[in-house]
């Protein structure tokens, strides 16, 4: 297993539980996690003495205009044959419900894309509170706390999904269009409108004579 062997080798693995069927999600899925019942991957990392440092993250599931969710992609007429091909010559044991890619909008011009274009989307993260597996001193054989442990996790990650959602709900710059405004306004100086008053202009009283 490729994640195992880089955290024996202390390397850093960016995991998501739910595998592609969570990066890749369906509309109306948004913010949903689909982590398996299993704590597979705690003991995992306690396996390799490694720090689990769970993270929330809000925007990239509405960053895409999406023209055909997987589902109706797959079932379109040659389309769907096409996609299911080229993953089955890519690697035979992908499953093309979780794999396959939506069929998205160019954003501002609705043109459909077969590669994914995001919008200039706000994204929003929070880092939890790690969790050094090598200190919890857990035995191989304690299955209710290493499932305890993993639902705490999930919690937490829940919990910073929703967090986040609120502050995207009251953030004023979240479009690009009020940000882009805002940055410009920083950069310019300030001009007055009005025009300066005249000055009155003194005479000297000595003339030049011829």
């Amino acid at each position: 297993m490729t994640a195992y062997k880089l955290l024996k080798g202390r390397q850093q693995v960016l995991l998501f539980p739910g595998g592609a069927r969570e990066v890749n999600k369906r509309v109306g899925d948004e913010y949903k996690l689909f982590w398996k019942d299993s704590p597979d991957f705690v003991r995992l990392a306690a396996n390799c003495k490694a720090i689990i440092v769970p993270f929330a993250a809000v925007g990239a599931d509405d960053a895409y205009d999406v023209m055909l969710d997987v589902p109706e992609l797959l079932e379109t007429p040659v389309l769907g044959d096409l996609v299911k091909g080229a993953l089955q010559r890519l690697d035979p044991s992908l499953d093309p419900a979780e794999a396959a890619l939506p069929l998205t909008r160019i954003p501002g011009l609705g043109l459909p894309t077969p590669v994914p274009i995001p919008r200039l989307e706000r994204l929003y993260f929070k880092i939890c509170t790690p969790v050094d597996t090598e200190q919890l001193g857990l035995g191989k054989r304690d299955a209710e706390g290493w499932q305890r442990l993993y639902d705490d996790i999930k919690a937490s990650v829940i919990g910073g999904i929703n967090e986040l959602l609120k502050v995207r709900a009251a953030d004023d710059q979240r479009q690009v269009g009020a940000r882009i405004g805002r940055a410009i306004s920083s950069w310019m100086p300030a001009f007055s409108l009005t025009q300066p008053r005249a000055e009155p202009i003194v005479m000297s009283n000595n003339t030049l004579q011829d």
